[in-house]
């Protein structure tokens, strides 16, 4: 019984090392502001920001950036609620960001998707979070790499 309980110690203190080393890794995010081919009457709509850790996105993200606007494509995610820490437009923080690992790149989008992220999306926080649980905007596209973040 006493061996049992060694053992099982044994590998609660293995399994705690290996959470503390993996907490202290930092994750190389890199962040970009999405911003809009429309005119919005409320500065809010604007713009907003995602992240990503993913090395083939952000190489799909900056090849966007050396394309005319009128050729880059739609940004479009899954949706989760709080800003993230990051998702804001200038003063304005949002109570959503994107799912991380669930975002990309389109040339399309269905209509329910479409939106504005302060007037329909901020606005409407449990629709768009608990039914349509994904934003499309067909105006969005990738404005700006954001380094200093």
């Amino acid at each position: 019984m006493k061996r049992i309980k060694l053992i099982a110690f044994s590998i609660a203190l293995i399994a705690l090392a290996s959470c503390k080393k993996e907490k202290g890794t930092e994750i190389a995010y890199q962040y970009y502001e999405i911003g809009f081919k429309r005119v919005d009457t409320d500065w809010r709509d604007t713009a907003f920001v995602v992240r990503t850790a993913s090395k083939p996105l952000i190489e799909q993200l900056d090849a966007q950036l050396l394309l005319p606007v009128e050729q880059r494509k739609i940004v479009s995610g899954a949706l989760v609620r709080g800003n993230g820490g990051y998702n804001k437009n200038g003063d304005h923080e949002f109570g959503w960001h994107f799912k991380e690992d669930d975002w990309s790149l389109t040339d399309v989008t269905v209509e329910i998707y479409d939106g504005r992220p302060y007037s329909d999306i901020d606005k409407d926080l449990d629709y768009w979070i608990d039914t349509v649980k994904r934003y499309g905007s067909w105006g969005s596209y990738v404005r700006k790499r954001l380094d200093d973040k």
